[in-house]
């Protein structure tokens, strides 16, 4: 295999496994990412014997040549490989003394330079690369905040994700042996991810920079995921999406915008003061049966314990349990999750997972910048994202009445709050 047939057959894999995503079909579009990785693997092969051959080929020098201190063998030292220093102690060390100020040593100075090369070099971007268990995290504090963030399907797609889904079909029907088939009528919706700027920023003072690094990585994430996590959950659930007024700004569209922004408002149901059993029952019969495994409720905590918790059903009997399994709590079986980025009254059911689609065309770079007078140093975290959901039949949301006139206003205030 030469290096325009190991090209070709890269190109078809991907080519196949974009058309599985867009098909919806993720299992099988991993399988297929799968394969590149293993003909990439296969090609670094290659490429490094067809390195070795022509090396043992050349004339030998009358001089001495210098062995490696690394390679006892005489040969060429081993490359490292990008993501496997990414992942490392010295990377993660190189990362915090970098943002301490503090020096590094040789090792932790080549991990610093191959990451950052490397990722410079594909995404064009300037900002530090942020080590792999330290992202990890980041996005593990905040989805623990904002629950419904974190359930939502996600894909790693540089540049734009166009996902098509079957938003209606026909009935099947059987025929008798001499009637004509008739065709099926079914109706397509498309999703077009591009991307929308997350940008955050966090501010140290220079005596915090003094901790030792086993604290400083800690707080920096928790900081970063309070940050990075309220602009993601606000936009997976309240994102206005794309719209001639914050064209600018694009956000992802969020899945409550979706519902309420939908003609007739077919999965929105209104409630009064306190929502009741009825209710409840009302906004379940609303997600269509396909997506009942995975259904969760999603509501603050205001809401949770004002509100659901004090639903009982005609036989005057709570409906809100406790998970003896979990430690958390169910209604009518669905799983219930504490989420800040839900405004007050709103009650959301969703199959997250099925009913919305997430695309991080960037993981997150962060870049700083120092303030002398101020003796203080910003830390902005940086990365980019879409959203949106790709089927309405998949949630339902209760919502009070009062709140249908002011539902922009309280989607402005779940922003304003992201981004303090």
């Amino acid at each position: 295999m030469n290096k325009k047939q190991y090209e070709a057959m890269r190109r078809k894999l991907m080519d196949e496994a974009q058309a599985l995503i867009n098909e919806g079909k993720a299992d099988e579009a991993q399988a297929k990412m799968d394969e590149v990785m293993a003909l990439d693997t296969k090609w670094d092969a290659i490429a490094q014997a067809a390195a070795n051959f022509n090396a043992l080929n050349k004339e030998p020098e009358l001089e001495a040549s210098v062995i490696p201190v690394n390679d006892k063998t005489g040969g060429e030292p081993e490359k490292e490989n990008v993501l496997d220093v990414w992942a490392s102690e010295n990377y993660l060390k190189a990362w915090a003394n970098t943002l301490q100020g503090r020096p590094l040593s040789d090792k932790e100075t080549n991990a610093y330079q191959l990451v950052n090369e490397a990722y410079t070099h594909t995404t064009k971007n300037t900002g530090m690369v942020i080590p792999k268990s330290v992202a990890t995290k980041i996005w593990e504090l905040a989805g623990e905040m904002y629950p419904y963030f974190q359930d939502v399907q996600k894909t790693y797609v540089n540049g734009i994700l166009s996902i098509i889904q079957e938003d209606t079909s026909s009935d099947a029907t059987w025929y008798e042996e001499e009637i004509k088939t008739e065709d099926g009528k079914e109706t397509f919706k498309e999703f077009v991810l591009s991307g929308c700027e997350l940008s955050r920023a966090i501010t140290v003072s220079w005596k915090l920079k003094e901790m030792a690094m086993d604290d400083f990585i800690p707080y920096i994430q928790r900081k970063m995921a309070k940050k990075m996590g309220a602009a993601a959950g606000y936009g997976a659930t309240h994102g206005k999406g794309k719209t001639e007024e914050n064209k600018e700004k694009p956000e992802p569209t969020g899945v409550v915008t979706a519902l309420t922004k939908e003609e007739g408002t077919p999965q929105v149901i209104e409630y009064d003061t306190t929502p009741t059993f009825k209710n409840i029952t009302s906004a379940r019969a609303l997600v269509k049966s396909g997506y009942s495994a995975g259904l969760k409720i999603y509501a603050n905590s205001s809401t949770i314990w004002n509100k659901i918790a004090n639903i009982v059903d005609a036989n005057k009997r709570p409906i809100f349990m406790q998970d003896p399994t979990s430690g958390g709590y169910r209604v009518l079986g669905m799983e219930v999750k504490e989420d800040d980025s839900m405004n007050d009254g709103e009650i959301l059911l969703s199959n997250a997972f099925a009913g919305y689609h997430a695309n991080i065309n960037k993981e997150i770079t962060m870049l700083t910048e120092d303030h002398v007078k101020e003796r203080k140093t910003d830390y902005c975290g940086y990365a980019i994202m879409d959203g949106n959901a790709i089927t309405n039949k998949a949630h339902a949301l209760l919502i009070p009445k009062s709140q249908t006139g002011a539902s922009t206003e309280s989607a402005q205030k779940t922003q304003a709050d992201a981004e303090k």
